[in-house]
């Protein structure tokens, strides 16, 4: 849901802090409501803070700001229509439609300022600074999650200027230099530390939570970001290993405050998730809220519905974040995996039929036709699984069910929906602190039973769970760091999601090598029963006659380029203005 405190004017305050992309590190004050007119009191300062809060709205309405994501090998994107943005991250190129980097970068900068902007206006007021900490902690943490974006996706960034009124609007802030990526992770370090001592609750109550989940920022969020940070800094580029033992104490506060006080739940239920008749669950330690009045299609509507879903489905989908077929075979089976993951498609005409499938029961194929278009046997042009963290299913009239997704079911077709999205969950928190811990020689018993939890309700097997007793720390490193792989596969909208572990730990590189090869392992194997329609829509069973073995659809090519390929390149506009936004 939207956070339905906003009034008029804090809407146009909004407007003035989302500013042109000539203008993202600078700010002009003329015509906004400004310390001397408006802030004087607490409640004064919460328009501030629900205008900051309506740019995080903005960040995430749609799917651009996380094109970058399909660098990691878990997503990638439909071929043709207008992806080529998403499909340039895909294999690691510059991309020539610029709509990802540019608004991603802009966002982040809007969030910035309007941190600052509620951070510059505390500072003026009369009030005692103890009763403005939940106003403040929200714009610490904010900043510091928008640098934090920031410097993993370009590394060496411009920091904002913090006095956005009393600006000297005379200085030169096109030109300001970036600072280095160590420096910027010190940066948002103080200000996490900074949100920490501004006392925030680890629950709220209404408004400020739906349910049991909480809309605003909790010291829950703020310990659990904190983690995330030290281990980023522990990796690459820095690989500063020392910091792993500082992210498993932060991690170990997040798990102790669920023990003593039951402030986080994790589901038993993987299905439940990501469902949304469950989208207020406090699995859920970070999210973002949209409006349940679907259809206006601006910051406060979710336009996410449809990304997840091939175009090929009956009810047409958007294809912007389509699962690799080879990290859908490496995905453990299980509850999750089937909860991920469509077990089956459904047709037109209601039958369940495996991605893989075929109408004529033999091996895929692929040809041009006369007509220059591919032709396949495929009962579905896209064959590749699909994620279902966006879906929800449809009532007889088309309408969105607050129901457990079912695959088997009709997905709603609407562009717009009022669904949660979800940054951090406590199963990746319990996942940090098992691979921190390991990484660090602390709390191995307890990151043990941390990594259990996790797997207890991903796996069918038992011998999964039990397998972690007899881990070296090395093993429980390596396994924690792909249970959060697994925990985030698809999830583009998260903090840490697929491409930001494989970045941490410096695999994007293994991600291009197996793109730019052959793609040569087996995705399905021979002997694999099959459910399938024929050309007719009628239904039949066979047995696959032999591996499939695939390629993605767009073909890595060239040799790596180290830092180049890792990092997106700066928004070219901004390095017009600014010349030293340069690798």
């Amino acid at each position: 849901m939207k956070i339905n405190i906003l009034s008029g004017c804090v809407l146009a305050a909004s407007m003035l802090l989302t500013t042109s992309c000539s203008d993202f590190l600078t700010e002009d004050p003329k015509g906004q409501l400004t310390n001397e007119t408006l802030f004087k009191k607490k409640a004064d300062l919460d328009l501030a803070v629900n205008s900051l809060y309506s740019n995080i709205q903005g960040f995430q309405c749609n799917s651009n700001t996380m094109i970058v994501q399909c660098m990691g090998d878990d997503v990638t994107s439909t071929t043709g229509s207008n992806k080529a943005a998403y499909l340039a991250a895909d294999v690691f190129e510059d991309p020539t439609d610029l709509k990802g980097v540019n608004d991603l970068w802009s966002w982040y900068y809007n969030i910035i300022k309007a941190s600052n902007y509620v951070i510059d206006c505390a500072n003026f007021m009369k009030a005692d600074k103890s009763e403005l900490g939940e106003q403040l902690g929200q714009a610490y943490f904010w900043r510091a999650y928008a640098y934090y974006g920031l410097v993993r996706t370009w590394g060496q960034v411009p920091i904002s200027p913090e006095e956005v009124i009393s600006v000297d609007l005379k200085n030169n802030t096109d030109a300001i230099p970036c600072a280095t990526v160590e420096e910027i992770f010190n940066y948002i370090v103080k200000d996490l530390k900074a949100a920490e001592e501004c006392n925030l609750p680890e629950k709220y109550s209404a408004p400020k939570a739906i349910g049991d989940a909480n809309v605003f920022v909790t010291s829950q969020a703020v310990k659990s970001m904190l983690s995330a940070v030290y281990m980023s800094m522990a990796g690459y580029p820095l690989n500063k290993t020392e910091y792993y033992a500082l992210a498993a104490d932060k991690a170990k506060e997040v798990v102790d405050a669920v023990k003593a006080r039951n402030v986080q739940t994790l589901l038993t239920d993987w299905n439940k998730v990501y469902s949304y008749g469950e989208d207020n669950h406090n699995e859920c330690i970070l999210g973002i809220y949209y409006n349940a009045n679907t259809g206006s299609w601006g910051w406060d509507d979710s336009q996410l519905t449809c990304c997840h879903v091939p175009c090929s489905l009956p009810w047409g989908g958007w294809g912007d974040f389509l699962a690799e077929r080879h990290f859908w075979s490496k995905y453990p089976a299980g509850p999750r995996k089937d909860a991920v993951y469509a077990k089956t498609y459904l047709t037109s005409n209601g039958n369940n039929v495996d991605w893989w499938a075929t109408v004529d029961g033999e091996p895929y194929y692929k040809v041009k036709g006369e007509d220059g278009k591919d032709k396949t046997n495929a009962v579905f042009s896209d064959y590749r699984p699909m994620f279902t963290g966006f879906s929800v299913n449809a009532d007889d009239k088309g309408a969105a069910q607050k129901i457990d997704f079912d695959c088997t079911k009709p997905i709603y077709a609407g562009m717009t929906l009022g669904k949660r999205h979800q940054l951090i969950r406590y199963a990746e928190v319990l996942c940090w602190f098992a691979e921190a811990s390991a990484r660090s020689g602390k709390y191995i018993a307890e990151a043990k039973e941390a990594l259990k939890q996790v797997r207890s309700r991903a796996y069918s097997d038992a011998a999964a769970v039990t397998a972690i007793d007899g881990m070296s720390n090395d093993q429980l490193a390596e396994a924690a760091y792909n249970e959060h792989r697994y925990e985030v596969a698809g999830n583009v909208l998260g903090m840490v999601t697929c491409r930001e572990d494989e970045f941490r730990m410096n695999r994007l590189k293994e991600v291009f090598d197996y793109r730019v090869g052959p793609q040569s392992d087996v995705l399905v194997p021979a002997g694999t029963l099959t459910h399938s329609v024929d050309a007719k829509g009628n239904p039949f069973e066979y047995k696959l006659k032999q591996d499939l073995v695939l390629p993605e659809n767009m073909q890595a090519k060239g040799a790596w380029r180290g830092d180049k390929s890792v990092y997106h390149i700066y928004p070219p506009t901004e390095a017009e203005r600014n010349p030293n936004l340069k690798r």
